[in-house]
Formats: structure tokens, C-alpha cells, sequence
């Protein structure tokens, strides 16, 4: 629900980093098992691992290749690709049956016509069956999602979430699957602009139906991580912050549906996708505050169906912070009370790293606002805050952010700084940056909560080099040989009256030192046009009459 995955093969993801490799069809890998057997007389199974073992030694990725000796039967081929194969069987039936049809929807500024098979509600049950086929073995085994992606998957559901539009109950179940696999990042890029334009229709179409609703939502969310070309189609183009509002508006009482449009609004706002130069997460953070969500999620964050379910409740806190992205959307939040909602929140369900996280994310957040970091330390937040801190010390994300909310609580304000020191905040602040140093985030963070605490409290400097600050300050400082994390490490060293080498050492090479005195040997000559100038030419004629001699005597001859 959200942006949150529950429990299960998506759970324990980690982060990989992009690799370059070469793929193959299943067709050449069926004919080189096949030759195994026939050239080389082996048997089945050793002609099937003589020839992944091949194809792997190559550095050939097979993540998309079904590993089955050729001649098996279809029925014992992974679930996904099984249904896969029903779903696409179904569309061709569909398609000998039904009739064509033409949709007309507005997209980026024009119009936008889809022809698709359209089929009844009783040739839909079959589609829908085969979508929940793919869905329930692409949860169950993540690596059957290679198999059916480079196999037309996403294209294949499209199709079908088109030819089934008018029949709710069986768009809803391919809507599912086709956000269970818009997960990985080799489907969303397959989705294409049919794809977002078709799940803008779709959303529109039933703005009624909470199955529809929830569903379109999570695929929407799935489309748009870490793909910033989406996000800004579906924003700009296909007008998706105006499907949202009403759908806020239309189930604050259905968790289901409002977290699923939580989770698309979040979406937009994420700057994550590397590969593009630019984003426009900001942009879209403040056309939703200027259609008025505000009011709407916190509403609902007051609401009991929400406020105490820690799983609801951390994702409108974590919705919240990241429209909380101007002074002027924190001001506005501050009016809207919501520092005491947050602070309640997090009082509550301290327990739950999940709410102590996106809770100190959002203080940390709406912190960047002057009187709303007054307020905060007026409401005790910041004392919550150190006690989230003590009771999760091992959860690196949730420190790192209650370290961005008290550092941010201290710029400019020394009387902030001295109730975080009187509460007892300098141990657990120093205790996590020492313990989570490694933390990309948290060397950026911590080095600025120390500046900010004792660049006007010099008071606070002594306890916190007694605690030993010093040394992941140095280690920051190591790790980042320049640029904007080493030169936050350095401007805390300074603060604390560190020894810091501000100068540049001599680098053992004079590079351009000797053109100073004299000038590059390979750059143009001006002597010659000095010498015509008049004050060379009356500097000569003074020096050859000293010498005695006449420039033009020779014309005195003539």
C-alpha cells in the first residue's frame, strides 16, 4: 500500500547498481541445448548445464531465459510465463470476437486517439484470471519478472486493461499485476506514452470505483519511480495532480484508495532518476499545495482510522514532507497546526521506527521555516525526537533524519541549541554519527548539526569534542577528498577550533608559474607593432642620434 512493499519477495531488495551486459532469445539457447544432444550425444540435463554454464562463462545475462531442455511441456514452464502465455492467448481470441474501438482523450495540450479491442464482461474473466496468474508468481519469485518483461508483458496488459475499460471488476486485478510488474526497471521502460495516456483514461473513466482507483494509483506510483521522463509525462501531459485531488476528496474513508493516491502524489515530488539532468519534483510539490492537498491530508491524519494505524500514518507524514519543500508551504503548514499533529504522531507511535522516521523526516523538513523551528522546540518535539533516537540507535535512515531535524532546529537560533544540550541531545546526536559514518546521508547531515550547534553556543563546543566528534568529522573529511560533504566536515572542524589546512600545499609542479615573468613562449608577438607605435619610433630616432647616426642621410645625398 503506498509506497511502502508489504512483506514478501520485494522485502529484502537491495540496491544494485547499473551493469552492462548481453542477453540472448530463448531461441538461441533452445538451439544450443539442442546441439548438445544431437552433436555431441549428451544427455538432457548435461546439455542444459553444459550450456548455461557456457552462455554464463560469456558473461551472458540469462535472467530472461526460461532454462527447460526444448521439447518440454509448456504447463511445466514458471507460472508467470504461463500466464503470460493465457493472457496473451486471450487477447487473441478477444480479438477474432470483439469489436474495435476508438477512444479520444485529451493529452498534453491535444487530443489523443487509442484503438483497442474492446471484449464483455464475460470474455474479460479470462484476462483477468491470466493477470492474477502472473501476479501472484511474479510476488511469490521476483526472478520470474525477467521472463515475461523482455517477453511483452507490460504491452500485453495494456492491451488488456483497454479491451476490459468498461468492465470494472476485471480491470482492477490486470491493473494490479501490471503495477506488480511496472516495479522493475526494464518494464517502466516498455510502458511508453499508450501506456500513461491509457492509465490517465482509466482513472478518469472510474473515478467511482475504489478497485479501479487503488489499483490505477500503485501503477501509476510503480511507473514513475526513478524514471523522471514518466513523471514529468504524467504531471504534465496527462494531468494526473487533477486526477488525484478528487480522488482525495472523494475516499478520505477508504484507507486503500487515499494512500494509493498518497503514494502517486509522493512520486511526483521524488527526484531519484540519475540519468536525467534536471528535475521537476519541486515544480510539482507546489502545484499540489496550490490545489489545495494540505488541508486534505492532514484531515486525514487526524482522522483515528488513520492516526492509529503506524502503517497509515507514517505515509501521510512521509507525503507531507515532501510538499514541505518552500518557507512558504512550511509557513503555510505551521498555520495549519501541523507541528502539534506531528509531534503527537511521533509521541505516540515512538515505538514504530517507521512513524519515528517519516515524523523526524517531517520536522526536519518544516525546520527550514524560522518560527516553525520555534515552535517545534516550544512543543517539546525536540525532546521526542531524542527519545526516538535512543530507542532506535541501529536504524541508520531514521537517526539520519532526526539529526537533519535538531541541526536544522539550531541554525540561527542559539536558544534551540541550548534546550537540545539541557535535553540531552549532544550523545545521541554524536553516538549516530559515529555509529552510521558510513551513511551517505548522514555525512552531509551530521557535520551541519554541529556547525549550527556551536557556531553561536561556543559554550557546547567542550562537550562535544569530550564525546569525541572530532574523529567522524575527520573521517568525513578523509572520505570526500572535495566538494560540498568535505567542505561541511571542514566548516564544523572550524567551528569546533579544530586544526583544518584552509591552503592549498604545493603541489611538487610549476604548471604556468614561469609565464609570470616570462610570458608563454608560444603566444603572439606584439614587438613589431610596438616598434610603430610613436614612442618607439622617438626612442630610436634619440639613440641613433647619440650614436651619430642620420636615418636619413642618404637623402640629404640625393
Amino acid at each position: 500500500m503506498g509506497l511502502r512493499p508489504t512483506a514478501g519477495a520485494y522485502h529484502t531488495d537491495e540496491k544494485k547498481l547499473a551493469e552492462v551486459y548481453a542477453r540472448i532469445s530463448q531461441e538461441t539457447f533452445d538451439e544450443v541445448v539442442k546441439e548438445n544432444m544431437e552433436d555431441l550425444g549428451m544427455e538432457p540435463e548435461e546439455a542444459l548445464n553444459d550450456a548455461i554454464e557456457q552462455f554464463e562463462t560469456q558473461r551472458v545475462n540469462l535472467s530472461n531465459i526460461v532454462k527447460r531442455i526444448p521439447g518440454a511441456s509448456p504447463e511445466d514452464d514458471p507460472a508467470a510465463v504461463v500466464g503470460l502465455r493465457a493472457l496473451k492467448e486471450a487477447l487473441e481470441a478477444a480479438a477474432d470476437e470483439g469489436e474495435e474501438e476508438e477512444l479520444e482523450l485529451a493529452y498534453a495540450g491535444g487530443k489523443m486517439k487509442l484503438h483497442f479491442i474492446k471484449v464483455e464482461a464475460e470474455n474479460g474473466i479470462a484476462l483477468a484470471e491470466a493477470a492474477v496468474k502472473m501476479r501472484v508468481a511474479c510476488q511469490k519469485d521476483k526472478s520470474e519478472l525477467a521472463l515475461i518483461v523482455t517477453d511483452g508483458a507490460v504491452d500485453a496488459l495494456i492491451s488488456s486493461a483497454l479491451a476490459v475499460l468498461n468492465v470494472p471488476a476485471a480491470l482492477t486485478p490486470v491493473l494490479e499485476t501490471l503495477a506488480v510488474i511496472l516495479g522493475d526497471a526494464e518494464a517502466r521502460e516498455q510502458l511508453g506514452v499508450r501506456g500513461i495516456a491509457a492509465l490517465s483514461a482509466m482513472l478518469r473513466r472510474h473515478p467511482e470505483d475504489l478497485g479501479v482507483t487503488r489499483a490505477g494509483f500503485l501503477a501509476c506510483r510503480a511507473a514513475m519511480l526513478v524514471h523522471e521522463q514518466h513523471r514529468q509525462q504524467f504531471c504534465a501531459s496527462a494531468k494526473l495532480l487533477k486526477i488525484i485531488l478528487p480522488a482525495l476528496k472523494k475516499w478520505p474513508n477508504e484507507p486503500a484508495a487515499f494512500l494509493a493516491a498518497c503514494g502517486a502524489l509522493r512520486t511526483t515530488t521524488l527526484s531519484d532518476d540519475a540519468r536525467s539532468r534536471t528535475s521537476k519534483g519541486l515544480e510539482h510539490a507546489k502545484a499540489a499545495v496550490e490545489l489545495k492537498v494540505l488541508p486534505l491530508l492532514l484531515n486525514a491524519a487526524k482522522d483515528p482510522q488513520y492516526s492509529e494505524t503506524p502503517a497509515h500514518l507514517a505515509e501521510l507524514l512521509a507525503t507531507l514532507s515532501r510538499l514541505a519543500c518552500t518557507d512558504q508551504i512550511c509557513a503555510a503548514l505551521g498555520d495549519l497546526d501541523s507541528l502539534p499533529l506531528a509531534i503527537k504522531a511521533l509521541a505516540n507511535h515512538m515505538t514504530d521506527v517507521g512513524v519515528a522516521k517519516q515524523a523526524c523526516f517531517f520536522l526536519a523538513s518544516i525546520s527550514g521555516n524560522d518560527h516553525c523551528k520555534v515552535q517545534i522546540t516550544a512543543g517539546h518535539g525536540h525532546v521526542a525526537i531524542i527519545q526516538a533516537m535512543l530507542l532506535h540507535p541501529n536504524h541508520a535512515a531514521m537517526q539520519t533524519d532526526a539529526v537533519s531535524a535538531l541541526g536544522n532546529m539550531c541554525l540561527r537560533v542559539p536558544e534551540n541549541c541550548e534546550a537540545i544540550a539541557e535535553a540531552g541531545g549532544l550523545v545521541p546526536i554524536v553516538t549516530a554519527f559515529t555509529q552510521h559514518v558510513g551513511h551517505p546521508r548522514m555525512m552531509s547531515k551530521a557535520p551541519l548539526a554541529v556547525r549550527n550547534l556551536v557556531s553561536r553556543n561556543p559554550e557546547l563546543m567542550a562537550p562535544l569534542l569530550e564525546l569525541g566528534v572530532e574523529a567522524p568529522l575527520r573521517e568525513v573529511l578523509a572520505a570526500h577528498e572535495d566538494g560540498y560533504v568535505h567542505n561541511l566536515a571542514k566548516a564544523a572542524l572550524r567551528e569546533l577550533h579544530c586544526s583544518v589546512n584552509l591552503k592549498e600545499e604545493f603541489q611538487g609542479t610549476l604548471e604556468t608559474a614561469k609565464t609570470l615573468e616570462m610570458g608563454d613562449p608560444d603566444g603572439e608577438n606584439h614587438w613589431d607593432k610596438f616598434l610603430e607605435t610613436p614612442v618607439a619610433q622617438a626612442a630610436i630616432r634619440a639613440e641613433m642620434e647619440e650614436a651619430g647616426v642620420s636615418p636619413d642621410a642618404y637623402l640629404d645625398a640625393l
